[in-house]
């Protein structure tokens, strides 16, 4: 128990005693974690707009024109059992056609001729998926309805959303490790130097019979602290500058879905502290191997 509280006055004695190096440990560990956070927070939230327009990219059923409006709206219990519809909207021709004159405005009297009786347009259902990928099979199961006449979908656009929505989490993917490679090896060389400074501390201890693990603690505590509070302060520069991209985005870009910070929160607290903590903890344990050999 006296070791313990040893380990952990001489890690934050450390942190204090070499002032300038602690500083820039966490200095590093802050832009590498904004970096490579922001990133993954801007493939997030892209990701999400892309599935959002695959969603919302509709399919339109048109139901037989011999089928009364009722016998048109109970085929609604059919597609109930498809189980990648999302929603189902049934529209009434006679609505259809009042809402086409509304659209058409001056121009709605080449419409005069039709009522009721002799409208143009038939009942149809309005479709959006759960799973877009899965939009060829789902249209061929609302075409295989007794009483479908034919089926309007844009599968070449959904098709299309998909594979820009593939091709994005790649190469955001990509990003996300290449950046985090590169922020452990830029951590762990910050620590390097730290250690290098102390390398005749180290080789004192060792003269005298210190065993490895007894000199690598305090390190190991010091690489913990400073990752911790890198992470936390990294989580509030996070908060302010996603804050500032999604009002400008959302200014740029008006259908463009931000995910309010409030959600990403305790998240994005999580992953800072976490990350911080193993960065501080690895980058002091890598480092300081080289110097026990002293």
């Amino acid at each position: 128990m006296r070791s313990f509280g040893y380990y952990w006055k001489e890690g934050f004695r450390n942190i204090f005693k070499h002032g300038f190096m602690s500083i820039a440990a966490v200095i590093i560990i802050i832009a590498c974690l904004l970096l490579t956070g922001t990133v993954t927070l801007i493939a997030y939230n892209i990701d999400l707009s892309i599935t959002d327009l695959q969603k919302s990219n509709e399919i339109v059923a048109f139901v037989d024109e011999n089928l009364t409006t009722r016998e048109a709206k109970a085929l609604g219990t059919e597609f109930n059992r498809i189980d990648n519809i999302a929603s189902i909207n049934f529209e009434d021709r006679n609505q259809a056609l009042e809402e086409y004159r509304l659209e058409l405005g001056e121009d709605a009297a080449i419409l005069d001729g039709f009522t009721s009786d002799n409208n143009p347009l038939r009942n149809s259902f309005i479709f959006t998926l759960k799973d877009p990928a899965l939009a060829e099979q789902t249209i061929a199961e609302i075409e295989a309805v007794d009483g479908v006449a034919n089926v309007r979908a844009d599968e070449s656009t959904i098709a299309k959303l998909i594979q820009v929505q593939r091709v994005f989490n790649l190469i955001s993917l990509a990003m996300v490790i290449g950046l985090t490679l590169i922020s452990v090896f830029i951590i762990a060389n910050t620590v390097k130097l730290a250690m290098f400074a102390r390398r005749e501390e180290i080789s004192i201890q060792k003269m005298v019979g210190a065993t490895n693990w007894f000199i690598r603690w305090p390190f190991v505590i010091e690489g913990m602290v400073l990752g911790l509070l890198a992470g936390v302060l990294a989580f509030f520069a996070e908060w302010g500058l996603y804050t500032e991209v999604a009002n400008i985005a959302g200014n740029v870009i008006p259908y463009f879905r931000i995910l309010p910070f409030d959600n990403l929160r305790m998240l994005v607290l999580g992953v800072y502290a976490g990350a911080g903590v193993l960065f501080g903890i690895g980058g002091s344990v890598t480092s300081i191997r080289k110097f026990m050999n002293v």
